[in-house]
């Protein structure tokens, strides 16, 4: 099963489309701007601080009006979007709680898929389920249970995140996507490293490969747990000095590191990365609502997964 729900691609133009996505884009960085989550304590970050629509609204207004050759081409980010909503739907239902709303409205995922991952099943009974909706068209799904069975629901995001970035770097030819999703397993490696260590985990971290940072120059920190040399490896892939290591700062450093990226490499008004950047916008949007809602709440087990999604 296809991770995108299904909907007749639109007629309207590319040139048309990024047009009216350069004038939307202003309204997206004036939101994520109004709140730096810094500085504003977490009792104060509330509902309020979000875009009046719903920033899953905003993606899937785009997705609508994508089409089949634009599809075509951003079918790796696509993917990856409707994976993160996958996942933290998941991480709710299994902990035994509603997804939020805002998690899964006018998502990008497919509906089958929204009722597998919200539906109140015996856990195993629904990551097996989930594998074998999704071996088909994703062979990195294959063995899912297993992984459970092994290494509980934090291997089956890690098998499901990781996988679907390899799955996007195989299959897509644009070098400025793929230079997003090398940047996202960079990310992901960073703040893997950076938990694990808060953790006081001995066991070397599963590194993804497929990043601008080598594995081995990675691993090479993690054995000599040089957290300096970290710091600065970091704060090089975000362009941005590091103000210290607790999980939000790294997280957000990197994440402006990212968006900074997609200006640099976008000039051109005509090119991808147009819609790259505002979907990427709109799922901040989503994330920073989440990690509001996370923190409000003082739900610091969730808080860890969400920065790694």
């Amino acid at each position: 099963m296809k991770l995108l729900t299904p909907t007749r691609p639109a007629e309207l133009p590319t040139e048309a489309l990024l047009a009216r996505l350069r004038c939307r884009r202003a309204a997206i960085l004036v939101d994520l701007k109004r709140v730096d989550l810094d500085h504003v304590a977490a009792d104060q970050m509330t509902a309020d601080h979000v875009t009046d629509a719903p920033a899953t609204d905003v993606v899937y207004w785009v997705y609508k009006r994508l089409n089949s050759r634009l599809r075509k081409r951003l079918a790796a980010f696509l993917d990856l979007l409707a994976m993160r909503n996958l996942i933290l739907a998941l991480r709710y239902t299994l902990a035994g709680e509603t997804p939020p709303a805002t998690l899964l409205n006018n998502s990008l995922l497919a509906e089958p898929l929204q009722r597998l991952v919200t539906k109140p099943e015996e856990t195993e009974t629904t990551i097996a389920q989930l594998e074998a909706a999704l071996s088909s068209d994703y062979s990195f799904a294959v063995g899912l249970t297993a992984t459970y069975r092994n290494q509980g629901p934090g291997g089956v995001e890690e098998q499901l995140a990781d996988g679907i970035l390899q799955h996007g770097l195989a299959r897509t030819r644009n070098d400025i996507l793929k230079g997003v999703l090398r940047y996202l397993v960079d990310m992901r490696n960073c703040l893997m490293i950076n938990k694990l260590w808060r953790w006081q985990v001995s066991q070397a971290p599963p590194l993804a490969t497929g990043g601008m940072l080598t594995v081995t120059s990675l691993q090479s920190v993690w054995a000599e747990h040089d957290s300096e040399r970290f710091s600065s490896l970091v704060a090089r892939l975000a362009g941005e000095p590091l103000t210290g290591t607790e999980a939000i700062g790294m997280e957000q450093s990197l994440l402006r590191g990212l968006s900074r990226l997609l200006r640099r490499t976008g000039r051109d008004p005509l090119g991808l990365t147009v819609i790259i950047e505002y979907l990427w916008l709109a799922q901040l949007a989503v994330h920073n609502q989440l990690l509001r809602q996370t923190l409000a709440l003082d739900r610091q087990e969730l808080l860890e997964e969400v920065l790694l999604q």
